[in-house]
């Protein structure tokens, strides 16, 4: 593995190389792709990255066509996408779920008519068939370990406000239970906010900034990724002269300020989900259909970093996500076995 940024992201997909043999289908495979929501910076370059991997797999002749449709939140749209992508005949769809439920009937349509389908980045579904696979992160460890270190930082007692992700979700239920199970360490500290953001910057300043005049102090904040910085900001509007301590979200608006503006000194930890996700699934799903050994539930590791690490994350654009790519080979040696 290795940690790689938007602004070397084309060199180091057109490095992604495989020595296979031309696909069985001849001129390559059809994959829908339909994802719930994509107005956030995650979700932005989860679909960057996937169309730069399509593009080049389209190029060496392996995929035929590669469809995106935006479900814009919402699950009845969603559904439609699916099935559309099965009245059509793609060979393989891959969904980034709305919820642990909403999809499963249409998942279970796709299946069950021989074409298999991959869930993504939220989930995993409670839908379960030999066509189905899913590749999924373990949201609960992500956000234990980064509220374990914030409760640390803090000296174990104090205030913590919590940033979520979308209402009824079940990302956000899966983040939320690793903040909870980590507070059981840490009696001595209160959860005196929890502000839904949709794992957006705007929305999050704009909440914390009419949150933070009505408590009295904040010496810690955890986040399930999209709005640290924004945190950052709205504590400075607020007039903190010693900012609480604030987990990261390897954004790069978050780990330039880290890296260049906080006070000198500053801990915290940076983590987040890994938005190459979806262009692994790109390669799973050929695998899938050249008929090799995958399994069914693939988890895919969360990215991490540590002040140690900042001199190695430069060059990030505000909106950029640090990720993590593999190799194809890697891929199959390290999800799909």
């Amino acid at each position: 593995m290795r940690k790689i940024f938007v602004a070397a992201l084309v060199i180091m997909a057109l490095s992604v190389s495989c020595a296979f043999a031309a696909p069985k289908k001849d001129g390559g495979y059809r994959i829908g792709f339909t994802n719930s929501y994509n107005g956030n910076s995650y979700r932005q370059t989860e679909e960057a990255q996937m169309a730069i991997v399509a593009e080049k797999l389209i190029a060496e002749g392996w995929i035929k066509e590669y469809t995106v449709a935006e479900a814009n939140q919402d699950a009845a749209a969603q559904i439609s996408q699916i099935e559309d992508f099965i009245t059509q005949g793609y060979d393989i769809i891959i969904v980034d779920p709305a919820s642990t439920t909403s999809t499963n009937n249409a998942i279970e349509e796709a299946c069950e008519a021989g074409i298999p389908v991959i869930t993504i980045n939220d989930g995993p579904v409670t839908y379960n068939h030999k066509m189905l696979y899913q590749m999924f992160f373990e949201n609960e460890d992500m956000t234990r370990a980064l509220t374990e270190y914030v409760a640390e930082q803090m000296g174990g007692k104090g205030n913590m406000i919590e940033l979520r992700g979308t209402a009824g979700t079940t990302t956000d239920a899966q983040f939320h239970a690793g903040v909870l199970k980590a507070l059981e360490k840490f009696p001595d500290i209160k959860i005196v906010a929890e502000i839904y953001t949709d794992w957006t910057a705007s929305k999050a300043q704009t909440e914390l900034n009419s949150v933070l005049p009505t408590l009295s102090e904040v010496n810690g904040l955890v986040t399930q990724g999209g709005d640290a910085y924004a945190a950052v900001q709205a504590f400075r509007s607020a007039g903190y002269k010693t900012l609480p301590v604030i987990a990261g979200d390897n954004r790069g608006s978050f780990i330039n300020w880290w890296a260049k503006d906080a006070p000198e000194g500053y801990k915290t930890l940076s983590a987040a989900s890994n938005p190459w996700i979806g262009a692994m699934s790109l390669y799973v799903a050929i695998d899938i259909l050249e008929g090799q050994q995958v399994k069914n539930d693939m988890v895919v590791p969360f990215g991490s970093i540590t002040a140690a690490d900042l001199p190695n994350h430069t060059g990030l654009g505000n909106d950029d996500v640090a990720f993590t790519t593999l190799t194809w080979d890697e891929i199959r040696t390290n999800i799909e076995k």
